[in-house]
């Protein structure tokens, strides 16, 4: 008996389907244009958050690169006169893979003729080579020598400086020391690759004439998403009365909030579009829903009931939305692959600093973008679907 019931209603559930893919192949023009309103909102939708993401995600890979996850700081003095024992104490807490002194000051650079401020950065040669995650572009990353100096790709090329070129380095007090060009390093963030030269920490602290100090301790750890726990086992292990710590996130909190406020912009945005996308289904929906009056009425004089009319102009109105799921799904990576070709021409002129268009969505924010338009479709065909519904078969047959 229930075996019986259920062929019943899928073969009822069948004759619907049918009847409303019949409507909308009947208005060809009209269902089209609404499957590839669908389908442009959603592929803007899918390309618009895969470069927002890309960005985001580029720039917090720049920041990281010579940011430290966790800084530590001296809260009354300038400068750290006993830093190796914190460092000691640092370097025992699981989950931590540098721990990096660092004496830096805003200084000038002279060399080729040419002078510009940039920021010096004293960092011990066995920390630069494997505490920062550099990308040398040209020479090495050996600053073992005390007169040795990196510089950002973008500075080199400012001022014209080539691996093994003789530069100066001039302090705040006027004191001056020569170094040699060692090796041209690229961050990806063009603030650090145009105003960074990196030194060795004892060539700093000879320029600053301080002594073994260190302006502060930067702290590299191996999952910087998840910086917060190990951020409060660092302020345990020091002189919380003496320093003070803090993660990557508040040393750029302002910057973060900006690009979380544009991305919640651009989702409001691209919500919008698809809404008004929705909207068109709506219209095509009521516009069959005017035709097909008659139809409806003879449908209803042989039995239909209200809830199987409702469900034919729904399934019409998800076959509209599924047919332009599946067409963003295919326009999109197209969309990407040429906006990436498009991007290399251009970083090929040198109007953007980045090598390549970086790209990046999860499976779960795609689901989310289908499961979204689905639901708001569906939303879309229920005013059309009740108003075909409520229609009674006297008066929709007498319709001319």
């Amino acid at each position: 008996m229930k075996n019986l019931k259920w062929r019943r209603v899928k073969k009822v559930t069948m004759v619907e389907f049918f009847i409303a893919f019949r409507h909308i192949i009947e208005r060809k023009f009209q269902s089209i244009f609404s499957v590839l309103g669908v389908a442009i909102a959603v592929t803007v939708f899918i390309v618009s958050l895969t470069v927002s993401n890309g960005l985001k995600k580029n720039m917090i890979n720049s920041l990281l690169t010579m940011s430290p996850h966790i800084l530590v700081k001296n809260k009354k003095l300038k400068f750290f006169d006993n830093y190796e024992g914190t460092v000691e104490n640092v370097k025992k807490i699981k989950g931590i893979k540098a721990v990096i002194p660092q004496m830096n000051s805003q200084s000038i650079l002279k060399g080729n003729g040419l002078a510009k401020g940039v920021l010096a950065d004293g960092i011990s040669p066995e920390n630069v080579k494997n505490g920062l995650n550099l990308k040398i572009v040209d020479g090495n990353n050996n600053i073992s020598e005390l007169n040795s100096v990196l510089v950002g790709e973008q500075l080199a090329t400012e001022m014209n400086l080539k691996v093994g070129n003789e530069i100066s380095l001039v302090s705040a007090e006027n004191k001056e020391i020569k170094l040699i060009v060692r090796g041209i390093f690229k961050t990806g963030s063009l603030d650090y690759d145009s105003n960074l030269a990196i030194v060795p920490l004892e060539a700093m602290q000879i320029l600053s004439d301080q002594g073994r100090v260190a302006t502060e301790i930067g702290i590299k750890v191996e999952h910087p998403e998840k910086v917060e726990g190990i951020l409060s086992q660092v302020r345990n292990v020091i002189n919380s009365k003496e320093y003070g710590a803090i993660s990557w996130k508040t040393i750029n909190q302002n910057l973060l909030r900006a690009v979380q406020f544009e991305r919640f912009v651009l989702i409001a945005i691209l919500s919008l579009l698809l809404i008004i996308a929705s909207f068109a289904v709506s219209v095509i929906l009521n516009m069959i829903v005017r035709e097909k009056i008659k139809d409806i009425g003879i449908l209803k004089s042989i039995g239909y009931t209200n809830s199987s009319i409702r469900k034919i102009f729904t399934i019409e109105g998800l076959i509209i939305g599924v047919f332009g799921m599946i067409l963003a799904s295919l326009l999109s990576p197209l969309v990407l692959v040429v906006l990436k070709a498009l991007f290399k021409e251009y970083m090929k002129s040198g109007t953007y600093y980045l090598e390549e268009l970086p790209l990046y969505i999860s499976q779960k924010e795609l689901l989310i973008i289908y499961g979204v338009t689905f639901a708001v479709v569906f939303l879309s065909t229920i005013f059309p679907a009740a108003r075909a519904a409520r229609l009674k078969p006297v008066e929709a047959l007498k319709y001319e």
